[in-house]
């Protein structure tokens, strides 16, 4: 049993991360801020009935507030994101000061390192500086190599934020753009994995001071493979709709929208279309590295295929309760 700490922990991947820990035995505490308290009452109650214990504060909270709490534990698991990525660095400064923590997990994940600096520097930037931090500091870290989450990507068919287009729906359009030729392998793992990656590596001295890479064999697919997916279920065994409509957008096409975007948030998401779907990105790993599949063969991850199959039969079963 580890002591826990976890950032973040209303927000989607943070919840699941903070429940997985529990069942896996861990004692979690999860740092909620008081706007939290009242804005997400339902997922700070749903914490709570998992076992999770709830302290109140922030990466806003005063540095000694910070301290005495890393005091009383040994783990500490970030997945905050937007402003609070780069706050973290007043965790790091801390967490030193505590002198309690064994393991830092940073909200990594996505890409990571040059990579991830290079194509969305915006977003990577201040993971590069929490990194930085972690490691003068000399506090032992693990570093989550995560990739795509499937919700952004495999609901989209490989477009970044579509992520009602599977299911189908009758909103929805059969018109699917491809970026460059659509056949780059874009690596991408279902959230709930992730998080039970995550929590499988708390405590663990071999993920300590490495790159967790999560990337199973059957979870790098291109938006061709994702499409013919999709199609097979849909159209030849449901009999819903018609077939997609390809539209490709050429290489300099989608450089000349990522240059010319002037908003910073629509300029990062430009951008790791481009590294995902059209560099097909993917972090080397280093010697001392570790792959989550290997390391963890007793945990069954979800391919990527079966996820998309099981949305779709998801809304079969809806479509045949209304009618």
């Amino acid at each position: 049993m580890v002591k826990v700490l976890v950032l973040g922990a209303t927000g989607f991947l943070g919840s699941l991360i903070a429940k997985e820990a529990v069942k896996l035995g861990h004692q979690v505490t999860a740092l909620v801020s008081e706007e939290s308290h009242i804005k997400k009452k339902q997922i700070v109650d749903g914490l709570k009935a998992s076992g999770v214990q709830i302290k109140t504060g922030s990466l806003e909270s005063d540095h000694k507030d910070l301290v005495d709490v890393l005091k009383t534990v040994e783990v500490v698991v970030s997945a905050v994101n937007g402003p609070g990525l780069a706050a973290q660095t007043k965790l790091v400064a801390a967490a030193k000061e505590a002198g309690t923590i064994n393991q830092f997990m940073p909200s990594e994940f996505s890409a990571f390192g040059a990579v991830g600096e290079a194509s969305a520097p915006l977003l990577y930037g201040p993971k590069a500086q929490v990194r930085a931090a972690l490691e003068a500091a000399g506090i032992p870290h693990t570093y989550i190599v995560s990739y795509g989450f499937a919700s952004y990507w495999a609901n989209g068919l490989g477009e970044l934020g579509q992520k009602n287009r599977v299911p189908p729906s009758p909103s929805s359009s059969n018109r699917v753009p491809f970026y460059g030729t659509g056949r780059t392998k874009l690596v991408m793992n279902v959230e709930e994995d992730i998080a039970a990656y995550t929590a499988r590596a708390i405590g663990d001295v071999r993920a300590i001071n490495k790159q967790l890479h999560v990337r199973p064999p059957l979870n790098s697919l291109s938006q061709h493979d994702m499409a013919h997916i999709w199609e097979d279920k849909v159209f030849r065994q449901l009999c819903i709709g018609s077939r997609l409509d390809r539209s490709f957008v050429p290489i300099a096409e989608l450089e000349q929208r990522i240059a010319s975007a002037q908003d910073p948030i629509k300029k990062t998401f430009l951008q790791l279309q481009k590294t995902f779907t059209v560099d097909g990105v993917t972090t080397p790993m280093g010697p001392q590295d570790v792959e989550a599949s290997r390391l963890y063969p007793d945990y069954f991850y979800t391919p990527i295929a079966k996820y998309m199959n099981n949305l779709i039969d998801t809304f079969r079963t809806q479509l045949a309760a209304e009618e």
